[in-house]
């Protein structure tokens, strides 16, 4: 099946769905966010992986989806289903990391099930709250925006290539799995004036493709202003993909993208580094197809970076 995950999505939910990272629930003055995702052994965890490094990563991803629209978590329904081959001691560690993760961010564990299977499922719903007002959605997306991102990218991509071709597997494993959810940053970007959010769990160019697709609206960016982990230069050395391959295509990075009106732009950078808080202007949104500006040129991005069930990269 090479359908790609969004095209299954459609097939099996719907076009009419909502496509928000969480979906949302009226009660009383605050909504409710909920939101699942899973994990398996085999996609998700290289060879060597500590159990507590594994449940960390779990727990954070799922964290992710509420930092995506500006939540607070509440907590996480975890349930498992694992062979007997498992002791224990994994499975305590496995725990101990997710419980630490939420902890984090004053969440934690409400519950969950424990079923007999093959090798290692985990499967996370998490709650979070927040007023109506300040929950960030995709579909506030439009022309006339300016596009941010936190902090940098490719960190993952380059702790894969790190892993893949043997060159630090344990440090390759850390840039994939210790991920950081951007709770507290998400909450005062969108305090301030943020418009469209989600996060780059699939990469730049996945999203953007998504954003268009769903919504007709553009989206131009400037490879010049894309903030570039340290780790990739390195990575491209021994991989052999391009600097724009592995910060734009390969995703896992969990950083936030989103956008801020164009007259708003100003005070918002500056509300931000006054909260201390790293963002960086990548681009904009207009009427027309998704684009990028590299070397004194413009192209059409045709990438649709990484997508789940079409491997690593895409529309190479």
């Amino acid at each position: 099946m090479n359908l790609g995950e969004r095209e299954i999505i459609d097939i099996l939910a719907g076009k009419g769905r909502d496509i928000d990272d969480c979906a949302v629930l009226k009660c009383g003055d605050m909504d409710l966010l909920l939101s699942t995702d899973l994990i398996t052994r085999a996609t998700h965890l290289p060879d060597g992986t500590p159990p507590f490094l594994a449940g960390k990563f779990f727990a954070a991803l799922n964290l992710s989806d509420i930092a995506a629209m500006a939540g607070i978590p509440e907590g996480m329904l975890i349930s498992i289903s694992v062979s007997p081959e498992y002791d224990i001691q994994y499975l305590e560690e496995f725990y101990h990391g997710a419980r630490y993760e939420l902890s984090r961010y004053g969440a934690t564990i409400l519950g969950g099930d424990t079923k007999e299977g093959n090798d290692f499922t985990a499967s996370g719903t998490i709650v979070g709250r927040q007023v109506p007002d300040l929950i960030r959605k995709r579909s506030d997306i439009g022309p006339g925006q300016q596009l941010f991102v936190t902090n940098s990218l490719g960190s993952a991509g380059s702790g894969y290539i790190y892993y893949k071709y043997g060159t630090d597997k344990e440090y390759g494993i850390r840039q994939m799995l210790d991920i950081e959810p951007r709770i507290s940053e998400a909450q005062k970007i969108s305090k301030n004036g943020a418009k469209f959010m989600m996060d780059l769990s699939d990469g730049i160019y996945a999203s953007i493709y998504q954003m268009y697709r769903d919504f007709g609206t553009g989206f131009r960016i400037y490879m010049e202003k894309i903030p570039v982990a340290h780790s990739v230069e390195e990575a491209s050395r021994i991989s052999g993909f391009s600097v724009e391959d592995i910060t734009l295509s390969f995703g896992g990075d969990y950083e936030l993208l989103f956008t801020v009106d164009n007259e708003e732009t100003e005070g918002f950078i500056h509300a931000m580094e006054a909260e201390h808080i790293e963002v960086h202007n990548i681009g904009e949104t207009y009427n027309g197809i998704n684009v990028i500006h590299d070397k004194g040129l413009w192209h059409p991005v045709n990438n649709r970076g990484y997508e789940h069930f079409m491997g690593i990269p895409l529309n190479k």
